[in-house]
């Protein structure tokens, strides 16, 4: 602000002079959608460097808009990070180690042989120096100004059309979507570009990152003038929009001098009296992950199916009318009913036989009972829909809610949904039972401690982790093994398809329970401690 001294008391009045950051975003007038699911609605965070970040209340992608203007070459490392000679050394060894766990975690998952890849993105002329880089054959990409500008705006991969049509075993983008306004454009260019098969590899700055909670105004000066914040949840779906799904992930080694460390806490003029601090290599968890992606081919898009999982147990009260209404509900895309009947001794088994032959019923019989998860698994096994869901035998939950459940998958906004009892006009549908109502409270405290642990454990933001609606995409379970037979399935499911990439998005649904004289079967020493145990076991295994 400043004021005009020329005038009067009574005539004063004060103009607001801009700063260079507000200036700089004033020339950033191309306002764009979400580049992940492309949602017109975004919420204010804040400026930095002169450009104004948002995030996606759809799925969660940090990103600048209004986009333009020119900038600083964000892959030229040497101009923008400004690295000491020290920093310099342990950047390079960071890449060096990284290739060795790169060329590990493909051999496994996908028995691929690291050799002629392509970098594109970030680097430094001693990444393809190392003994490791010569030997899988790493070829670096230089990027002029103009040719990043293109990149960063429009998503061009002119800049590396000669590299690309040598057709590398495997491609690395190092940070690069992140300097993209329209990483989705990118990536489809990029796809017509390599043979089916060739394994896409994504290092990116993980917003859901434990250290990114923890830091939260400290963590992005970790990260040099990036475009966007990626989760590896809203990863995974922009590239499952091109038909890639995520094999393997793990975290990009990153080894810091303590005086690099110590400047994103202070004022450089501070850390430069401590030059000292230089000479001290700190290993560090800075959220910076990787991804390893691949697609295969397929000859059309398969045709929308969802596969009802339902496994049945002593249910005689119940199970007609929930098969019923389930046949008679109006769905948009086809629809199978997998019924698991698991030798019930009530009459239940009867019951199912008598929609034997039904069209778009199938019906798979146990000869004894094995848990509800051995039954959901032999439903998953048998399913043939390209979208699947898990329902219960009974009444707890509002089948009306499918087309809610349904919605963002189709829409492809996410690939694994969770219907929370904690969300909506009701905003948690605890349990109330006539009898036994000690139990229900120790249920419902049960249900707010599951989803916290879920979301410390797993980098989440779930409100209802143990809910019966879960509903995913088939390529969700790729590379999955699940291994539960108890109610415990429900929570490894959770977690597998967390640790695979695949954050739940959450939608209201609708709950009345019923009570443990009217048929619940859950109990909370045999079932619900096993369950809680089973989010370290699969976290740490």
């Amino acid at each position: 602000m400043f004021e005009d001294s020329s005038l009067t008391s009574t005539e004063r009045h004060f103009a607001f002079e801009p700063t260079p950051a507000v200036a700089a975003s004033r020339g950033r007038m191309r306002y764009v959608s979400c580049p992940v699911c492309d949602a017109s609605r975004a919420e204010y965070l804040f400026h930095r460097v002169g450009v104004r970040f948002v995030r996606c209340p759809s799925c969660g992608l940090v990103y600048v808009s209004p986009v333009g203007g020119a900038g600083a070459n964000y892959f030229d490392i040497e101009r923008t990070a400004q690295l000491t000679a020290r920093d310099r050394g342990l950047l390079e060894r960071d890449f060096e180690n990284f290739l060795e766990l790169l060329s590990a975690r493909l051999s496994a998952v996908s028995h691929v042989t690291l050799e002629r890849v392509l970098l594109l993105g970030r680097s430094l002329p001693g990444f393809a120096t190392s003994p490791v880089a010569r030997r899988v054959g790493l070829e670096l990409v230089p990027l002029s100004d103009a040719a990043f500008e293109r990149l960063a705006l429009d998503g061009s991969l002119e800049f590396a059309r000669d590299a690309l049509a040598r057709r590398p075993g495997a491609v690395i983008l190092h940070e690069l979507f992140e300097a993209c306004a329209d990483p989705g454009a990118l990536l489809a260019e990029l796809k017509r570009e390599l043979p089916v098969g060739t394994p896409i590899v994504v290092t990116y700055a993980n917003v859901d990152s434990l250290p990114a909670r923890l830091l939260r105004r400290y963590w992005p000066a970790f990260f040099d003038l990036k475009r966007a914040f990626f989760s590896t949840s809203n990863l995974a779906l922009l590239m499952g929009k091109q038909g890639y799904s995520l094999r393997a992930q793990f975290g990009f080694p990153t080894t810091r001098s303590a005086g690099y460390v110590f400047e994103r806490f202070s004022s450089r003029s501070a850390a430069a009296r401590l030059q000292g601090l230089r000479a001290v290599s700190v290993p560090l968890r800075t959220g910076h992950q990787v991804g390893i992606f691949a697609t295969r081919e397929e000859a059309s898009a398969p045709r929308e199916k969802l596969s009802i999982i339902l496994p049945v147990f002593n249910e005689a009260r119940y199970v007609a009318d929930v098969l019923d209404a389930l046949l008679r509900k109006e769905l948009s895309i086809d629809r199978e009913l997998i019924v698991v009947e698991s030798n019930s001794q009530d009459g239940t088994r009867e019951i199912v036989q008598r929609y034997e032959g039904r069209a778009g019923v199938r019906t798979i019989y146990e000869d004894r009972p094995r848990g509800k998860g051995h039954a959901v698994k032999a439903g998953l096994a048998a399913a043939t829909g390209s979208i699947l869901l898990i329902q219960d035998a009974d009444f707890e939950y509002d089948l009306d809610d499918y087309e809610s459940l349904l919605e963002p998958i189709l829409q492809k906004r996410a690939h694994f949904v969770l219907g929370s009892r904690s969300l909506g006009l009701d905003d948690w549908k605890v349990r109330r039972f006539a009898h036994g109502a000690f139990k229900g409270l120790l249920m419902n405290i049960a249900q707010v401690g599951f989803a916290k642990t879920y979301n410390l454990l797993y980098q989440q933001r779930a409100t209802d982790v143990n809910t019966m609606f879960k509903v995913f995409r088939r390529e969700c379970l790729e590379g999955i093994e699940l291994e539960s037979d108890g109610f415990d399935l429900d929570i490894e499911l959770a977690c597998k398809l967390a640790k695979n990439g695949h954050a739940p998005l959450e939608v209201p649904v609708n709950y009345v329970s019923r009570g443990f004289d009217e048929g619940k079967k859950i109990r909370f020493l045999r079932d619900a401690l096993p369950s809680y145990v089973a989010f370290f076991r699969y976290r740490f295994r």
